[in-house]
């Protein structure tokens, strides 16, 4: 009989435990708290607001021996040290994984904790999920977990797939993300390698579905995240699809460290904050993601003014200028990385002080549309930084800079038809529902198959 993972397990097995020890520790004290305070202080600019859209204050994790659930007041402490300006604090309205969840779903009601400030804003969502592998719960769900940001009121809905709960939230007028895109396998080689072939408590199967049909708004990595999470948003990029990229620490499942040791920074551009506004730029893709906490930011710019999230339209082939910016509250050093649909193509090796950025400039051709990130890189532990996609517009035609990509997610949706079809390993998990998610898979994959056809003619197009 197979042996149920733990999420621990898991864990180990992705490296993220080994990764965990080489992370920074920041201290939980009076200094550290005011280690941040002051605008010069921040190595991000002024329109940028740092937060953590993935919280839990319950009973559960590496909270297991706990005997309360964390209030308010101590949870806005516990902002103070990477001195986040957001914090979204998840009810557990799946599995119940996290102990009392219950007392947070009434709490879920649209509007900022009372304990909020005028600089840091605690805010009730909540996370949707029924891990198919490593609990023993009743119900068990293969599409993945959801983040639900914005929402109105708790509930505990339930449903075999994924698609129906997000509806439930966008009814809300909340947006809806997959969380722990590190569980995703690398893909370094052809399909099937990079696609699920087995489950675990979290990869996000359903990602792809409802990335391609439009109604999840993000992807995120959490815990102390992967280079795999990058990848896989890479991949959606490159057929066309803008969601925005969130880093989080799923605390406490992150073995306690700070909160916000991955973190979002999300650009508002009127710079004035509030939740409702910082939602809404991670669902536009204005984000840089950070998972070494409030340490170090990349101001990317393209063209002189375009930054993540935005686009440059160009009436036709030709040079786009590059401009980032590394700035540090640290010494460090690593490598600055472009990159263009996917791949490296520029790169600077620097060390950086605070007070003493490193500029990196460029100029980029574009043949056809395509897009730019940036991110920066460590010898050992892969991204520390990374930003979201500038998406650059050539003769008004649409990204598809990639057919192997699209054509990646549609033998992906192809292996969740034969897993979850009478006979195959995943059917156990709809006894009721697999017509209804299976109509959501083709459509998905027939938007692929379309995408990848299309990346094809415009190669063709620009030899």
């Amino acid at each position: 009989m197979k042996k149920s993972i733990t999420r621990r397990e898991l864990l180990e097995q992705v490296g993220q435990i080994t990764l965990a020890a080489s992370l920074p520790t920041i201290p939980v004290d009076a200094e550290a708290a005011n280690l941040f305070s002051g605008q010069n202080e921040r190595p991000e600019p002024s329109d940028w607001f740092a937060g953590d859209p993935h919280v839990h204050r319950g009973i559960g994790c590496g909270r297991s021996n706990a005997k309360e659930m964390l209030p308010p007041r101590q949870l806005l402490e516990m902002m103070k040290p990477n001195n986040l300006a957001v914090v979204s604090v998840l009810s557990d309205i799946g599995n119940g994984e996290i102990k009392y969840a219950n007392q947070d779903m009434p709490l879920i009601t649209g509007q900022d904790d009372p304990a909020s400030t005028s600089q840091r804003i605690l805010h009730w969502d909540a996370e949707w999920h029924y891990d198919p592998e490593g609990v023993t719960f009743q119900k068990k769900v293969i599409g993945g977990h959801l983040v639900l940001l914005g929402l109105k009121r708790g509930g505990k809905p339930f449903a075999e797939y994924t698609y129906p709960i997000i509806e439930w939230a966008r009814k809300q007028g909340a947006i809806a993300g997959f969380a722990h895109m590190q569980y995703l396998p690398y893909g370094l080689y052809p399909p099937p390698d990079g696609i699920p072939l087995s489950l675990d408590c979290c990869a996000p199967l359903e990602y792809p579905v409802e990335i391609a049909l439009g109604t999840a708004s993000f992807v995120e990595e959490d815990v102390h995240g992967r280079d795999s999470a990058i990848h896989g948003y890479y991949r959606l990029l490159n057929c066309g699809f803008r969601p925005g990229l969130a880093g989080a620490t799923d605390y406490p499942c992150n073995y306690m460290e700070p909160l916000g040791t991955c973190l979002t920074f999300v650009r508002i551009p009127d710079g004035k904050l509030t939740y409702r506004k910082w939602i809404r730029g991670i669902a536009k893709g204005r984000t840089v993601v950070s998972r070494i906490g409030h340490n170090e930011f990349l101001d990317l710019k393209v063209n002189g003014t375009a930054q993540p999230g935005d686009e440059v339209r160009v009436a036709g082939k030709g040079p786009v200028h590059v401009r980032i910016e590394w700035r540090s509250l640290k010494k460090a050093t690593g490598r600055i990385e472009l990159v263009h649909n996917g791949a490296v193509v520029a790169s600077q090796t620097s060390s950086v002080t605070p007070g003493a950025p490193v500029i990196f400039e460029i100029m980029v051709e574009f043949r056809q549309s395509g897009w730019l990130a940036a991110r920066r890189m460590d010898w050992q532990n892969g991204h520390q930084t990374a930003t979201g996609g500038v998406f650059v517009i050539v003769k008004e035609l649409p990204i598809r800079a990639s057919a192997s990509d699209a054509e990646f997610f549609a033998q992906w949706i192809d292996n969740l038809i034969r897993q979850t079809s009478p006979g195959g390993a995943w059917s156990k998990f709809f006894p009721e529902q697999r017509e209804a998610a299976q109509a959501r898979y083709r459509e998905a994959r027939a938007v692929f198959q379309e995408r990848a056809r299309e990346a094809q003619n415009q190669a063709a197009s620009n030899p």
